[in-house]
């Protein structure tokens, strides 16, 4: 009898495995094969897209790349992009850091109602802030500057980070938190020597999170920046859709080269990426 029900639980563990494993493939198929076209176009020519759409180049024009760089003005495209992102995912994780770390370890006043002020930004979508932020980027005499793309992102960033690295400090073991107090640290000493190495997950998955946001951010771009010498990947890969629409070879090259560097990056800290939103998940709850 335990013989046959050992042989049972195998074989329903063994298809619940086959299962799951079709499942993931399935989705995962679903997920590259977007990607797989439009690496495959950005390589054709014309005749080739028309011929074969779905298939691999017969005859590989990376040309397409060089054309798309420089005919669609991609060098300052990329630069801009670079100037946006940078200061704005360190100014998401520096200041969520101290604002998650204030929640985390004191009390004051107000706490939970102005940490559930936080929260209730991330329920607010982006398209309903449009305009106020317009209007305020005008006042501001901003508009068709880097710094109307900077601040405002940086602004949305902030309640997710806010939430995630709170839940994930909220758990730090209390003991090395006591322990540095009585060495003598100040808070500043502790969120500097104790906290901050110890979140190292959580501040990598702020800090990845609120790159391809920003590097894949349109909307707002559209509306602040009219001038071309401030336009970012995004922004400008639909200024060369419009110019260029009847070539999907160049218009798909210009795609790879926006979403590739995400791709490294995400690659890159991969690992430090899931293990802070899980951490952070789990400690919110």
């Amino acid at each position: 009898m335990m013989k046959t029900a050992n042989r049972s639980r195998r074989k329903t563990s063994l298809v619940q495995s086959m299962a799951y494993t079709a499942v993931a493939g399935l989705l995962s198929l679903i997920v590259i094969f977007p990607l797989f076209w439009v690496i495959a176009t950005s390589l054709k020519d014309r005749a080739d897209i028309i011929r074969n759409p779905l298939g691999l180049p017969v005859v590989y024009q990376w040309s397409n790349y060089v054309d798309a760089w420089r005919e669609g003005n991609f060098g300052v495209y990329f630069v801009n992009s670079i100037l946006v992102v940078i200061p704005t995912a360190a100014g998401v994780v520096c200041l969520s850091l101290l604002a998650a770390y204030a929640f985390a370890m004191f009390r004051f006043r107000g706490k939970n109602i102005l940490f559930t002020f936080f929260l209730i930004g991330m329920t607010v979508p982006l398209g309903i802030l449009v305009i106020p932020i317009f209007y305020q980027m005008v006042s501001l005499k901003l508009v068709n500057n880097l710094w109307a793309l900077i601040l405002p992102q940086t602004a949305v960033g902030l309640p997710f980070a806010i939430l995630l690295l709170r839940g994930f400090i909220s758990e730090l073991p209390k003991e090395i938190l006591d322990a540095g107090r009585i060495d003598g640290c100040s808070n500043w000493g502790i969120l500097r020597h104790i906290v901050m190495p110890l979140s190292r997950p959580a501040l990598l998955s702020v800090m990845i999170f609120n790159i391809v946001w920003v590097w894949n951010q349109f909307l707002l771009p559209v509306v602040l920046i009219q001038k071309a010498s401030a336009r970012t990947l995004p922004q400008g890969l639909s200024v060369f859709m419009g110019r260029y629409g009847a070539d999907f070879g160049l218009l798909m090259a210009g795609a790879t080269i926006s979403f590739i560097p995400v791709v490294i990056v995400y690659i890159i800290f991969q690992r430090q990426f899931i293990k802070g939103i899980a951490a952070g998940a789990l400690s919110g709850v």
